[in-house]
């Protein structure tokens, strides 16, 4: 009977502790995940794909842009595209964002140590006639890094 009463009341103490602890929001936790940081800004490059296409890019005040500089694409690109990056590494910094207009959705590892970038890349996840679906995970060579930091 004495251990069924120390058994029924270490289960009474682990359930209340339990039930307290599943009320904390990440609102009292004070998690910061909707905070979009912007590690790139103040950075402007070129980089080349094993393919020989090339892009120039540039990071400002929170907003990306790019530019085609070699390939079939040449002289297209986007600005103001609003970006949000997380630094995972020294100098190595995962860049995601979202060209709503395009039905793009990239994400994109920069190693400006190694000088190179790792993109994966959803383009036309509308799939349209005009702009088919296709996805892209490639790996380019960064040249011209200049920054304002």
């Amino acid at each position: 009977m004495k251990s069924k009463l120390v058994t029924l009341i270490c289960l009474l103490v682990i359930g209340i502790g339990q039930g307290f602890a599943q009320t904390k929001t990440t609102e009292d936790a004070k998690f910061q995940f909707n905070t979009p940081e912007h590690y790139m800004d103040g950075y402007s490059l070129n980089f080349q794909y094993q393919d020989g296409k090339a892009l120039h890019m540039a990071f400002d005040k929170g907003k990306a842009q790019y530019e085609w500089i070699s390939g079939p694409r040449t002289g297209k690109g986007n600005s103001d595209i609003p970006y949000r990056s997380r630094k995972i590494g020294e100098n190595l910094y995962l860049v995601n964002w979202h060209e709503t207009g395009l039905k793009d959705y990239l994400t994109i590892i920069f190693d400006l140590d190694k000088m190179i970038i790792h993109t994966s890349i959803i383009v036309g996840y509308e799939n349209q006639p005009d702009r088919p679906l296709k996805t892209v995970f490639l790996t380019g060579v960064i040249d011209h890094l200049k920054t304002s930091k």
